[in-house]
């Protein structure tokens, strides 16, 4: 290996060190906090690794809130949202990289460019009119503004991808537009169709402004429940912590092992 190589690699993974040490450092601060007492967690200077080992947040945030009810709504909203996003956002991306709906891609653009505290107001208002606020529908069509974008330009360029010849000869065989779209491109996306129902679903599970103000004591998700330990004069740190860890295992295991499937998705859509 020449010096040039092994320079360009040293640089490599020291930029890529630097990019992902913030981050790193609050998952590791995070980790270590839930299993802290709330003295060591206040501590000056900090404790890094020495203090005294407790499970004690944990427990708190089991027995403290309805944890199997928070984690069941999260699950329901995470995974119908991502569904209904799958669903109309298909068809809107096909359309799109097959018919060159350009207004339609300029609008889903612009849409998705407004912050998403921006459909709050007209959500909560809409849905309280409708009696809706606190249910499932509620909740889940407010997260497929976030699901729908992401599938909609996650799969244009997949569906762009796809050799004209297949749909001539489609055409030839007599197939129509939906069975086209049906029989012929959703199964060669299929790539592209997991990676954007993986990231609807980790997007959806971590939304915290919607559910905060379409959820009730019955629908709330698990982000919303982290407030159970926020008091008028105090933060209970420790439950925070171990509550935040706790919701980050499923996504973690959902990326984990879908990793080669969404780097692959990412990837495959780009090149022709």
């Amino acid at each position: 290996m020449t010096l040039t190589k092994i320079a360009r690699r040293v640089g490599f993974w020291l930029l890529l060190t630097v990019a992902l040490a913030p981050a790193a450092f609050v998952f590791f601060w995070m980790l270590t906090s839930s299993f802290k007492q709330q003295v060591d967690i206040y501590s000056i200077p900090p404790k890094w690794l020495n203090f005294d080992f407790t499970l004690d947040n944990y427990r708190a945030a089991f027995t403290r809130t309805e944890f199997g009810s928070y984690m069941t709504n999260s699950l329901i909203v995470a995974f119908c949202s991502s569904l209904l996003g799958l669903a109309i956002g298909l068809p809107a991306a096909y359309s799109i990289a097959r018919y060159r709906q350009n207004k339609l891609s300029l609008s889903l653009l612009t849409a998705r460019l407004l912050p998403g505290v921006a459909y709050l107001v007209p959500f909560f208002v809409a849905f309280t009119a409708l009696r809706m606020v606190g249910t499932y529908p509620a909740l889940i069509l407010s997260h497929v503004i976030i699901t729908f974008p992401l599938t909609v330009f996650i799969m244009v360029n997949f569906f762009a991808g796809l050799p004209e010849e297949i749909f001539d000869a489609a055409a030839v065989d007599g197939c129509g537009k939906l069975e086209t779209f049906w029989r012929i491109a959703l199964p060669l996306t299929r790539p592209g169709m997991l990676t954007a129902g993986i990231l609807a679903f980790i997007f959806s599970w971590n939304d915290f402004k919607m559910a905060l103000v379409l959820s009730d004591s019955d629908s709330r998700t698990l982000p919303v429940a982290v407030f159970n330990f926020v008091h008028e004069a105090s933060l209970d740190w420790g439950p925070m912590m171990a509550y935040a860890s706790i919701i980050m295992v499923p996504v973690l295991i959902l990326t984990l092992f879908a990793q080669r499937h969404i780097v692959t998705g990412m990837t495959m859509g780009s090149v022709k």
